[in-house]
């Protein structure tokens, strides 16, 4: 059997001398009101092969695991998820690892005579697998509700005035810079003259100290390299700027080919879309997928990033016959 890491994060094997210590202090007598007390039944069946106290382990069971959906409903509605369709999904899965659970044995329950080796194996494989769909559809739900709503909370921010906030900041941080070194570097100050201008800046003496000190090039104050990655920063925004201003005042274009695909560019979501009447071949589908589209059901179409490239790959690629 493999070692679990249950809710709570602590490693529960299968082993039942160390089960004996892990659960006598954690006995559950009733599941009632528990969210998943309709499956005490299943959860007691499927610790009967493996365990010498099924009804123990498997009310723990519902204990942990209900504990967990509660938290997991707890979150979900801070993403604005659909916590009811959530909680189907998590006890229809929860459900199916029990099932398969059920048909794993232990010798120490089953005995060494004649033990069925390669059923136990394959019961094994089948437990892991069901319980590697149910614990890994948890991360992606949460994590794919967590992106819907960091993705609605971008939408409620003007990128623009973000961005040319984030410049403002940017370029404030590179005169910092300069100023502080114009300091650090006048040979008309003393060392107390320095100290007592830096903290005019706001710089505390303790700072002042570590600027005056030179580096493994003899060079004091803010390094080169750090005016100039910022100053590299702040391009690269700029350039950024541009193209978000020039997409704000552009406009989405749609066009409806003779087979009844519409080619959108939209333009607020950047991204190149085709709409097909039905679900297209496969042929079509892998040209789309080779050429950067990937099918996205939230739009219900094939789409790519809103540039030339994608644009003539779809005309030259994907419907213009060529691989």
């Amino acid at each position: 059997m493999r070692t679990e890491n249950l809710p709570t994060e602590t490693p529960e094997t299968e082993n039942l001398a160390s089960n004996t210590k892990l659960y006598s202090d954690s006995e559950v007598k009733s599941t009632e009101g528990m969210l998943l007390h309709k499956h005490e039944k299943q959860a007691i069946d499927a610790h009967r092969g493996t365990s010498f106290s099924p009804e123990r382990r498997g009310r723990y069971y519902i204990k942990e695991y209900s504990e967990l959906l509660a938290a997991d409903i707890e979150r979900v509605k801070e993403l604005g998820g659909d916590f009811d369709r959530y909680r189907e999904k998590f006890e229809r899965l929860f459900s199916a690892w029990l099932y398969a659970k059920s048909n794993c044995l232990s010798t120490m329950i089953a005995g060494p005579s004649k033990f069925p080796v390669r059923r136990a194996e394959k019961a094994n494989r089948s437990e892991e697998k069901r319980y590697k769909e149910f614990s890994e559809w948890r991360e992606r739900a949460l994590e794919g509700m967590a992106r819907a709503k960091r993705k609605a909370e971008r939408a409620e921010v003007d990128p623009i005035a973000e961005l040319k906030e984030k410049i403002k900041n940017e370029k404030a941080g590179v005169e910092f810079m300069k100023a502080v070194n114009k300091v650090i570097r006048a040979k008309k100050l003393t060392d107390e003259q320095k100290v007592e201008k830096l903290g005019s800046m706001g710089i505390p003496a303790s700072v002042s100290e570590i600027l005056k000190r030179p580096d493994c090039f003899g060079n004091i104050g803010f390094a080169s390299y750090k005016l100039t990655n910022a100053n590299a920063r702040i391009r690269s925004s700029e350039k950024r700027l541009k193209e978000l201003e020039k997409r704000a005042t552009a406009q989405s274009k749609e066009n409806e080919r003779a087979d009844g695909v519409r080619i959108v560019e939209n333009v607020q979501e950047n991204r190149l879309q085709v709409f097909f009447p039905g679900k297209p071949e496969a042929s079509i589908r892998e040209k789309l997928k080779a050429n950067g589209f990937r099918w996205a059901p939230s739009n219900g179409c094939w789409q790519a990033y809103l540039n030339n490239n994608s644009k003539y790959k779809l005309e030259r690629f994907v419907f213009g016959g060529n691989q």
